[in-house]
C-alpha cells in the first residue's frame, strides 16, 4: 500500500521509580493517564510507548444507500457506527432514490434520509451522487436543503475536500466537474499547501472508465477530472469513492484510489472475493498516512445479541449462501428434459427445515413444485428439480418466436424458500428469500 503506515509510538515519562503517568492534556486538570507498577525487572508487556497520539483520529465511511434499495440495511448501519463511536461520518453519495421530478416526493426521500443521520451520535458529512442529483429539479433541492454541492473542511491538518461528480444531471451515463468546480479544487488547494494528507470524496469513480475503452478515457478527458487528479500530484492523498456497488483499490500516482462496496445499496452480495458486501469503512488517520479497515455490517455487534440481532444476521447469512440454484440451462438448446440442482447449505450447529417452492408459469413449471428437506448440522445436500414445458410450443426450436418467451417466463420464475432453526438460546427463527432460477 503506497505510503506504508506504521504505529506511532510515544515515549512515557517513567516517575519515582515504581510508578508512571502522563498528565492530563486538558487545560486546569491533571489527573494521571496511566498508572502501572514497573518495580519487577521483568515485566508481562511489551513496552509502555502507549499508542495515543493526540493528532491521530478515526472516522467511518458509509457508502450506497440507493440503486436497488435493501430496506433496512443503511439504519441498521447508523446503529452499528454508533457502536464504534468515530469522531465524524463521511459518504461518497447515492443517499436517496431520486430519478424523479417530483418535488414532494425528493423532499419525502431527504426527509426520511436526514431523519436516519439524526440518529448518529457524531457528526455526519453529505457527498452528492447521481441519485441525489438526477435533474435540476433535485440539484435545485439539495441546494436548498444542503446548500454547496461541494466543499471542503480542515481536521487535524488534514484536507476533507468533498467533491461532486453530478454537475452533467446525466446520472448513470458520464460525469462532469464544471469549470467553477475544477477552479474551486485549484483554489483550496493553494489555501492548503502544508496539510499533511488530503482526503478526496466523489460519487463516480471515474479513473476506472480508463480501464475500459478509448472511448472511455475520452469521456473521462472531456469530465474535467484529470485537471482535478493532475493538482492533486505531488501531495499525500487518497480517494473515495462508490457508485458501482462494488469494492476495488487502485494505487495510481503513489496513492490510493478507492470505490466502497454498499451500506444498503443492491447488490449480490457475492463477498469479499467479488467486492460484494455491506461495509463502513473504518479509517484511523496517523502522521504517516491513513490506516484503513473495511468492517462488514454483520461483523459489528453490541454487548448483548438480542433475537432481533440472530434474525438479522440470518438474513444476510442465508441470502448468500443457504439455497443455491445451480442451472445448466442453455440458452443454445431447446427446454426439454432439462432440470436445474438446488444446493441446500447449512453452515450452522443445528439442523435446518427448509422449504423451497416453485410457481407455474404459462408453458413451464417443475417437478417436485415443493421440496422439503431437514439438513443435519454443518451439511450440504443437493435436491434435482426437473424441469417440464407444457405443449413445447414450436417444438422447442430457437427459431420459434415463442423460444425468446419461455426464457422470459423461466427468468420471472424464483424459488421461493424458507429455512427454519430451532435454537436453544433462541427459539424458532425462521427466514423467507428466493433464489433466481437462472
Amino acid at each position: 500500500m503506497p505510503y506504508q503506515t506504521k504505529k506511532p509510538y510515544f515515549t512515557l515519562a517513567v516517575l519515582v521509580a515504581v510508578i508512571c503517568y502522563l498528565p492530563c492534556c486538558q487545560p486546569g486538570k491533571s489527573p494521571e493517564i496511566a498508572k502501572i507498577d514497573q518495580s519487577g525487572k521483568l515485566n508481562p508487556w511489551t513496552n509502555l510507548d502507549w499508542n495515543n497520539d493526540p493528532t491521530n483520529f478515526q472516522f467511518v465511511i458509509v457508502t450506497d444507500r440507493t440503486g436497488g434499495e435493501r430496506p433496512g440495511i443503511f439504519e441498521e448501519g447508523v446503529e452499528k457506527v454508533n457502536l464504534l463511536q468515530p469522531e465524524f461520518v463521511m459518504s461518497v453519495g447515492d443517499l436517496i432514490q431520486g430519478y424523479t421530478e417530483d418535488v414532494d416526493q425528493i423532499k419525502s426521500q431527504w426527509e426520511e434520509f436526514d431523519e436516519f443521520v439524526s440518529r448518529l451520535e457524531m457528526p455526519f458529512f453529505y457527498v452528492a451522487g447521481n441519485h441525489d442529483i438526477t435533474n435540476q429539479v433535485m440539484e435545485d433541492i439539495w441546494k436548498e436543503r444542503l446548500g454547496a454541492t461541494y466543499y471542503h473542511f480542515v481536521y487535524h491538518n488534514v484536507l476533507f475536500l468533498c467533491l461532486n461528480s453530478e454537475e452533467g444531471l446525466d446520472a448513470h451515463r458520464s460525469s462532469f466537474f464544471s469549470e467553477q468546480q475544477r477552479s474551486y479544487v485549484k483554489e483550496t488547494l493553494a489555501a492548503n499547501p502544508e496539510v499533511r494528507w488530503t482526503m478526496v470524496f466523489l460519487h463516480k469513480p471515474v479513473w476506472l472508465a480508463e480501464e475500459r475503452s478509448d472511448d472511455h478515457k475520452q469521456e473521462v478527458e472531456k469530465s474535467g477530472w484529470k485537471e482535478i487528479e493532475s493538482m492533486l500530484q505531488g501531495r499525500k492523498h487518497t480517494v473515495f469513492a462508490g457508485h458501482i456497488h462494488r469494492y476495488t483499490h487502485r494505487e495510481r500516482s503513489n496513492s490510493d484510489y478507492i470505490t466502497l462496496a454498499t451500506t444498503g445499496g443492491g447488490s449480490k452480495l457475492g463477498g469479499p472475493v467479488f467486492g460484494q458486501f455491506d461495509h463502513v469503512m473504518w479509517v484511523t488517520m496517523t502522521e504517516e498516512g491513513p490506516i484503513m479497515a473495511n468492517l462488514l455490517l454483520e461483523g459489528i455487534w453490541d454487548e448483548d445479541f438480542s433475537r432481533e440481532d440472530v434474525e438479522k444476521y440470518l438474513k444476510m447469512n442465508l441470502q448468500r449462501k443457504a439455497v443455491r440454484i445451480e442451472s445448466h440451462l442453455d440458452d443454445d438448446k431447446p427446454l426439454i428434459n432439462e432440470s436445474i440442482d438446488i444446493r441446500l447449505v447449512n453452515s450452522h450447529e443445528v439442523p435446518m427445515t427448509v422449504t423451497v417452492s416453485f410457481d407455474k408459469s404459462e408453458h413451464i413449471s417443475f417437478s417436485p413444485e415443493k421440496v422439503e428437506k431437514v439438513i443435519p448440522p454443518n451439511a450440504v445436500e443437493k435436491v434435482t428439480v426437473q424441469l417440464q414445458v407444457e405443449g413445447q410450443p414450436g417444438q422447442g426450436t430457437k427459431d420459434d418466436t415463442e423460444w425468446s418467451k419461455l426464457w422470459e417466463e423461466l427468468d420471472e420464475m424464483p424459488a421461493r424458500w424458507e429455512i427454519t432453526y430451532d435454537f436453544e438460546d433462541y427459539g424458532k427463527i425462521a427466514i423467507n428469500g428466493s433464489a433466481s432460477v437462472l
